[in-house]
């Protein structure tokens, strides 16, 4: 008995080295962005704000892949951008978040309002190199949360109270984009993004179970974005592999527009034959990233 224990107890050891820190497949098509000149766009002049006026709760989540280091002078690392931003900024930005060679600096922010008075709310957390990563902004009850991979923070209640409903930018800056955006000659880092999106989605309701105190507390994210009555937006990019046009499966009308290069590739091919663990999530990684990849 004592004999099975061990060899259980070195299963599980080894097992758990086997597994990948934090495992996430895309579930079909990505978004793919090159860190030069490309995004995707949602004009403002059609299309307007995704928030509403006076919303006073909402989620905005994403899963993306960064594949070039946030340190590249004139240039600055934006996920995605509007009401809400994601980004990655250089490794002392982030102070004593970042502990492990491994780990990059991200933020999440919502340009809030109350009456007159604007304001951010922001905050910027520690991710993984050269894997899938998840991020949400989440805003309920004059709280903002930010979610990142096994990890949520809540700030403290602030008197800001809803999304602003108006940005106090040029008018380029309005668009939607992900990826950066347009106007690069007027802004002085260059906004860009190196690496594949799988899925964002917007939401009027603060989705998920939050902490009740201030902090940092565990937080399980979702694996797949599904669209229900709450969800303004959602794009999973599994349009047709080549695509520029990236429906929004939420029914809602707003398709991104693929500008410079910014298209979708089609699902990432998992060798059936192949039971290794390490070998079929590395394959996942290597083909997303056009690398060959051997046993």
């Amino acid at each position: 008995m004592f004999i099975n224990c061990k060899l259980l107890l070195s299963a599980v050891f080894l097992f758990s080295l086997v597994l990948p820190v934090f495992p996430f497949e895309p579930s079909g098509g990505i978004l793919m962005l090159d860190g030069e000149d490309d995004y995707a766009i949602l004009r403002f002049a059609e299309h307007g704000y995704i928030f509403p006026r006076n919303t006073d709760e909402f989620t905005v989540e994403v899963w993306f892949y960064p594949k070039a280091e946030p340190e590249e002078p004139g240039k600055s690392n934006i996920i995605l951008s509007q009401q809400v931003r994601f980004g990655l900024l250089p490794d002392n930005k982030c102070g004593d978040r970042i502990s492990e060679k491994d780990q990059v600096c991200s933020y999440g922010t919502a340009w809030l309002e109350s009456g007159a008075a604007h304001g951010v709310r922001s905050n910027r957390a520690a991710i993984k190199k050269d894997q899938w990563n998840y991020m949400a902004v989440i805003f309920t009850d004059s709280t903002f949360h930010l979610a990142y991979n096994d990890q949520i923070v809540r700030r403290q209640k602030h008197f800001l109270n809803v999304i602003a409903a108006e940005l106090r930018f040029p008018e380029w800056f309005k668009n939607f984009c992900v990826g950066g955006f347009a106007k690069k000659e007027l802004v002085q880092h260059i906004p860009y993004f190196h690496g594949e999106i799988d899925a964002i989605r917007f939401s009027n309701i603060a989705r998920y179970d939050l902490p009740a105190a201030q902090g940092t507390s565990p937080f399980d994210p979702p694996h797949r974005f599904s669209s229900d009555k709450h969800t303004l937006a959602l794009w999973d990019f599994n349009d047709e592999e080549g695509a520029d046009r990236f429906e929004d499966t939420s029914g809602n009308g707003y398709t991104l527009i693929g500008m410079n290069g910014a298209t979708t590739s089609g699902p990432l091919a998992v060798n059936p034959a192949n039971t290794s663990i390490t070998t079929t999530w590395g394959q996942i990684k290597l083909e997303s990233r056009d690398i060959q990849f051997s046993d």
